[in-house]
């Protein structure tokens, strides 16, 4: 009797372990790959994006202010992924401008463990104080290796905790400026690759530091897009174009009639133009072919007409390729001349004031001084490589652009914060480089006054 008590008793325990298994969600790792990152930031929004694993079925997110965290809000999101990678996105409506607010992210039920997990929406100031002062970190090329599929030898990745060196530095955003992942042989020739190849370069623990703890916005060159100085004729194109809108955070992407990535977002009294320099650009082998395209005429006509409109101090265009350097032959925006001639013009026939040129893709960094008859200089600021192996031009007729800001060139890996500080009537840019042990390479200022032909700024 007794015998049969305990063994009653025992298959009970079981039963109840076994029950208790089955209700026990997957372990956090199982569930959150990467994130989540912050995406674009409105005085209403917040986007957060971040990588899944098949078996998320729920995700919970709980927002809160950060002086009313009783305050708390719940957004809630069923899934059902039968993909390997699956980048997922969620916009937080409805916030208060001007707020701090903190977030948890629940899945299948399982709080996952953030360390950064707070936002700030956008502050209205407009008709109420001057402009207020901000910064962003600015670079391009990550490069993670990954030894089963790239290049035998060395590893072309370099030292990654550039990215933490990254993290000290307060500042509003990271504006990531191309070459974000690198394509390799083995992922352009399909979609699955350029799907792992995110996966595998999110899963870095420093990309995943840096990414969460701001805003981030990006464009993408080449390397994001396909084979190495490809075009528009590359037959995967349109899944490219679906991998970058799914893993990063912009606003928009092209327009309703016209695909791509090029995009817009304001901050302060600045407005960024990002650009895409590979959906419709024309094979660098027509570049003396007559009518050969850059941006193509609807993406150009779409900047034309938002620069004609733009109130901003500064107003930032971005490029995966430099703009004005001669010596960068088949990949600079200049050798596309009826494009670059067409847009340069028209800054001039309509003085456009505040323009400056942002660019990465050579594996170097160095700020361009362009002096321009009867209208304001140019600036042109290059800042790459984050991971990958640095260019040394030393020995080449470059190293001696005379357009080239004296002490500018950095040869190392390096990035930028990039400052708009200043009242009204002293609003100026600061160009800060710094390397990887974070020593300040080089310092530069831009007063807006710099940046308009008029004695009357606006």
């Amino acid at each position: 009797m007794h015998f049969r008590q305990s063994l009653l008793s025992i298959l009970a325990v079981c039963l109840l372990i076994i029950s208790c298994e089955q209700k026990q969600p997957l372990n956090k790792k199982n569930l959150l790959y990467s994130g989540p990152f912050l995406g674009y930031t409105e005085h209403f929004e917040q986007l957060l994006f971040m990588e899944l694993s098949q078996n998320v079925k729920t995700v919970n997110v709980k927002y809160w202010p950060s002086d009313n965290p009783a305050d708390i809000q719940t957004i809630n999101q069923e899934c059902n992924y039968k993909d390997k990678y699956n980048a997922f996105k969620l916009v937080i409506p409805y916030l208060n401008e001007g707020t701090k607010y903190g977030y948890s992210v629940l899945l299948n039920g399982v709080e996952q463990n953030i360390k950064s997990s707070t936002f700030k929406t956008k502050e209205l100031w407009e008709w109420r104080k001057d402009a207020p002062d901000f910064s962003f970190l600015f670079g391009s090329c990550t490069f993670i290796n990954d030894s089963l599929y790239d290049r035998p030898g060395k590893g072309y990745g370099q030292d990654y905790s550039i990215f933490d060196t990254m993290l000290k530095h307060k500042s509003d955003f990271t504006l990531w400026g191309g070459d974000n992942v690198y394509l390799r042989e083995v992922d352009w020739s399909s979609n699955s690759g350029i799907q792992y190849r995110y996966h595998h370069t999110r899963a870095a623990p420093e990309v995943q530091r840096i990414m969460s703890s701001r805003p981030n916005y990006a464009i993408w060159d080449d390397h994001d897009f396909g084979p190495n100085n490809s075009h528009r004729a590359y037959p995967l194109k349109k899944e490219a174009l679906k991998a970058f809108k799914e893993w990063w955070g912009n606003k928009t992407y092209g327009e309703p009639d016209n695909e791509g990535t090029y995009s817009y977002f304001q901050w302060s009294d600045a407005d960024f133009f990002l650009l895409d320099n590979r959906y419709h650009r024309s094979p660098n082998k027509m570049l003396n072919n007559s009518g050969s395209d850059y941006l193509g005429k609807k993406q150009l006509s779409w900047l034309k007409e938002s620069l004609i409109e733009s109130r901003a101090s500064f107003k930032f265009i971005v490029n995966g390729n430099q703009f004005f350097n001669t010596y960068a032959y088949n990949e600079c925006f200049l050798l596309y001349r009826e494009e670059f001639n067409e847009l340069i013009d028209f800054i001039k026939e309509n003085k456009i004031r505040g323009v400056v040129f942002l660019s990465g893709d050579r594996h170097l960094t160095e700020v361009y001084k362009i002096n321009n008859p009867d209208f304001y200089p140019f600036y042109e600021i290059t800042c790459s490589p984050f991971t990958p192996k640095p260019y040394d031009i030393s020995k080449k007729e470059e190293f001696n652009n005379p357009a080239r800001l004296e002490g500018s060139l950095v040869m190392e890996q390096n990035f930028m914060n990039i400052k708009i500080q200043g009242d009204r009537k002293n609003r100026e840019l600061v160009i800060e480089t710094y390397n990887i042990d974070n020593e300040l390479k080089f310092k530069y200022s831009i007063n807006k006054s710099d940046l308009s032909t008029s004695k009357n700024n606006y």
